[in-house]
């Protein structure tokens, strides 16, 4: 890779891309984001490729480092994301704006006079979930069964997992 090529990556990493946000980790949200838009960027493809390598050379490094716990940078205790609950189908999202400890919390949709503001406690992903995979997902790492708007839904729908419900398989 040319002194050129290498300048054009961490110019495009470290300058061109806005900050991101993340609401699992203090401090995740910038190199993320920066991954996560190289894919949406209008890019030439050698130069995506040779950012992509870089990107791969870099979470390298962390893992040597930090282990099984890359996306997390940093811990912490905040008072108002302690006061949030979860919705399958979330109003509000925790993010880190300034891509440091500062947090925020952003509206997803219009929010009613009234309204509980509720966050996601598992990621996008898994939101996408059928409701059977979420409620497991919850009770096996928050200790309780999601009782929201949106799994209440959906309460009719088979108890599969996501995987079975691609192959078709129900569960007993």
């Amino acid at each position: 890779m040319t002194g050129t090529t290498t300048s054009k990556i961490y110019t495009y990493l470290l300058i061109e891309l806005p900050p991101g946000m993340n609401g699992q980790g203090i401090g995740t949200s910038s190199f993320a984001e920066y991954c996560n838009r190289i894919d949406e960027a209008n890019l030439d493809p050698n130069l995506k490729c040779a950012i992509n390598d870089k990107i791969d050379e870099i979470y390298t490094k962390i893992d040597e480092f930090s282990g099984i716990f890359t996306e997390v940078e940093g811990s912490g205790l905040y008072e108002l994301q302690s006061k949030l609950n979860h919705s399958c189908d979330p109003n509000v999202e925790i993010c880190f704006e300034k891509g440091d400890h500062t947090l925020s919390v952003r509206a997803l949709r219009d929010i009613k006079e009234g309204e509980e503001l509720c966050i996601s406690y598992i990621s996008p992903c898994d939101l996408e979930r059928s409701r059977h995979s979420r409620r497991k997902l919850l009770l096996d790492n928050y200790t309780f069964f999601c009782n929201c708007s949106k799994c209440k839904s959906q309460s009719q729908d088979p108890d599969v997992t996501s995987d079975e419900e691609e192959s078709g398989d129900e569960m007993n």
